[in-house]
């Protein structure tokens, strides 16, 4: 019997590998379907970079002495003075990408070509069903580790469009595996974070490509239904809540004050870096010199509420301006919904739900320290799927090394990782850390009443994305899915 199985390889259960490597006679294994490791394969677009410093690898902010940094991938490739002369803290994306490949090809405990197909509690643990060139094998471990990611999300008018047309119609996870189509007309960009001003300034690149000075190949059209264009927040005292002690200080709240939390925060992890943006401003402009057609439509408060294939091979895109409540159409040659991701009803996991607590929204209960609270025999722990009960920094890559760490220590059964309990912020996110700070009880205290209390409650349940992202969804890369 294993001491631990491992679903999916992202980066997060990828970090947990890392960090364990060598460290024990743990006896584990990590299924992943894929041939390789390979981080949203469909979005390594050139130029781009991660959202989060390169400190945010599979190990450094735990364990910066660790062979499998990101430093020493560098020494390792030959390109640590490359890197030094460079003077960028973000890397390219599809530099860690790499990095996590060469991490992940130096661990042993990984089973490529693995599809978990169900998990069913047992008298010691669990057993795990995988497909393994086309054969079905059984594995029985005491532990689990979760760590599946999430699908993309897709409006509910295209879900069934884009299986029906494909050539037509992608989400923007498929974006690179459709790079070559030849396009014409009206090309439609849905969506307002990361990846879709990712994929517009892709597009935009491409409209003059065969006669820069006259006409463009294709128009382009930019539509989300967000207030605007806007950047997600930066600056250092926000970044702070991307931190253990905000996570600690997230945790203690009730539900409904963390979903109250959380629909206040989405410029957090959802948006547009302020660099892409000018980017994308700056092209506009000198697009524009001279009165030149632009041949590009930017619109906000716009939302899809219909989607239907035409005669004419298109797609007749219906949307609702969310201030005047007047409806408009386009008939679309392209669609790329980059409409972020969602966690997904996992059917492998049907046997297991039985078992585990949920909260009064259905939701699983999860311990501060990642464990599902479930009634089966040994532990269940999960990498990012907590983002209800751990708050906005879950889907973060500059956190994944301490909730690994911190799951390892716990599979270990002893401290491996000292990740220590002094304040990391300059900010104080629970009062009391103050010591001039004292209680004090207002004489009078107006409660919400019960209507009020639904009313917000149902507000914040409108406010919510779609995945959870991240992003996850929101953006992937931030998967803020920041990255």
């Amino acid at each position: 019997m294993l001491d631990f199985i491992g679903v999916g390889l992202g980066p997060f259960n990828l970090s947990l590998a890392s960090l364990l490597h060598q460290k024990s006679d743990l006896d584990y294994l990590f299924f992943e379907k894929k041939a390789q490791f390979d981080w949203h394969a469909g979005m390594q677009l050139p130029h781009t970079v991660l959202q989060v410093p390169f400190m945010a690898d599979l190990v450094s902010m735990v364990d910066p002495t660790s062979p499998f940094s990101f430093l020493n991938y560098l020494k390792a490739q030959q390109r640590l003075y490359k890197f030094y002369f460079l003077e960028q803290t973000h890397i390219p994306r599809r530099e860690y990408n790499h990095y996590c490949q060469w991490v992940a090809d130096q661990i042993e405990q990984i089973e490529y070509l693995s599809t978990v197909t169900s998990i069913q509690p047992v008298e010691n643990g669990f057993a795990v069903s995988v497909i393994q060139d086309g054969t079905e094998n059984q594995y029985l471990c005491r532990n689990l580790v979760l760590g599946v990611g999430n699908i993309p999300y897709l409006p509910k008018c295209l879900q069934s469009l884009i299986k029906a047309h494909p050539e037509r119609c992608i989400h923007s996870s498929q974006y690179l595996d459709d790079s070559h189509r030849a396009l014409k007309g009206n090309v439609v960009v849905l969506g307002s974070g990361q990846s879709a001003a990712e994929v517009f300034l892709d597009l935009f690149d491409q409209q003059y490509d065969y006669d820069r000075q006259q006409n463009a190949q294709f128009n382009l059209h930019w539509l989300t239904r967000a207030s605007g264009f806007f950047p997600m927040e930066y600056a250092p005292l926000g970044l702070e809540h991307f931190s253990p002690d905000y996570l600690r200080h997230f945790y203690q709240f009730d539900e409904l004050n963390k979903d109250l939390q959380l629909g206040k925060q989405s410029l957090l992890y959802k948006g547009i870096s302020a660099q892409t943006i000018h980017e994308i401003y700056q092209k506009l402009y000198h697009r524009s010199i001279g009165g030149q057609s632009s041949s590009t439509h930017l619109h906000s408060q716009a939302n899809l509420i219909d989607a239907t294939f035409t005669d004419l091979d298109q797609v007749k895109l219906v949307f609702q301006d969310r201030v005047t409540l007047k409806q408009f159409s386009i008939d679309a040659d392209f669609v790329v919904s980059a409409t972020g991701y969602h966690t997904p009803e996992f059917e492998f996991l049907k046997q297991l739900k039985t078992h585990i607590q949920t909260n009064t929204q259905g939701r699983w209960q999860i311990s501060e320290d990642y464990r599902v609270v479930h009634d089966a025999v040994g532990e269940i722990f999960v990498q990012n799927m907590e983002m209800h009960t751990h708050g906005v920094g879950v889907p973060d890559l500059g956190l994944g090394a301490h909730r690994a760490a911190t799951i390892a220590n716990q599979l270990l059964g002893y401290t491996q990782y000292d990740l220590g309990n002094t304040a990391q912020c300059f900010q104080h996110f629970n009062p009391f850390q103050n010591p001039e700070v004292n209680a004090y009880q207002a004489k009078s205290i107006s409660q919400l009443s019960m209507a009020q209390t639904n009313q917000a409650f149902q507000q914040v349940k409108n406010q919510q994305p779609h995945s959870k992202e991240i992003k996850h969804t929101t953006h992937p890369f931030f998967e803020k899915n920041r990255i």
